[in-house]
């Protein structure tokens, strides 16, 4: 019977782990979470900007909602103290919804006159034109921006501000807008619908007159 017991326990040593071989798997995991970390992190990047243009689309249609019933004219920037362009977007747009606040805007300002909106999108406001017919500021019919899929009309801004740029000097990069997602990139909703995202532009980019 002794003898039986003692079989068992060399069986059991055989197929123990030893202290080397635990550290070596310990170190192989680490060095996979090492290399798939940064996959991850990069997969969560993509996710939040896709989340981001999907904002801009739907703010996109929004406007485009809204110049259907105002004489194809856009919403301006600013109306008086407390009615700027997102609120002439709310009959469309809930702002109880996240629209309006992009996923890696971390800060998440509300809005000064409306606590429930968290505001991430400013408004081009670069008025190049020899007058404000160009500028969004004011309001731009439609009809008047040139070149509509090449201009920006929204755009990833800084934190609880409603607009970008301003005035008629440009600088890349533009001032007012958050380059806050992967490689210094932002996101924009051009003035005909569509969106992407754009890690440098030109003043033709801004520019409703040309």
């Amino acid at each position: 019977m002794a003898k039986t017991v003692h079989n068992l326990g060399l069986r059991r040593s055989r197929f123990g782990f030893t202290l080397v071989e635990l550290l070596i798997v310990i170190a192989i995991i680490g060095i996979l979470l090492g290399l798939l970390l940064p996959v991850c992190g990069a997969a969560l990047a993509l996710a939040r900007q896709t989340a981001c243009l999907c904002n801009l689309r739907q703010l996109g249609i929004a406007v485009k909602l809204y110049t259907g019933t105002n004489r194809g004219q856009y919403p301006p920037a600013w109306i008086n103290d407390q009615y700027r362009w997102m609120d002439a977007l709310k009959p469309d747009i809930s702002k109880a919804s996240e629209t309006y606040c992009c996923p890696c805007d971390e800060q998440r300002v509300p809005l000064p006159w409306d606590s429930e909106i968290t505001m991430s999108y400013g408004m081009n406001c670069f008025n190049f034109g020899n007058n404000n017919k160009y500028c969004f500021w004011y309001g731009v019919a439609a009809g008047a921006v040139k070149r509509p899929a090449q201009t920006i009309l929204l755009a990833d801004c800084t934190p609880g501000q409603y607009w970008v740029g301003g005035g008629r000097r440009f600088n890349d990069p533009a001032s007012g807008v958050d380059y806050r997602h992967a490689d210094g990139s932002f996101c924009a909703l051009f003035c005909d619908g569509h969106v992407e995202s754009r890690t440098t532009t030109t003043q033709s980019d801004w520019d409703a007159s040309q």
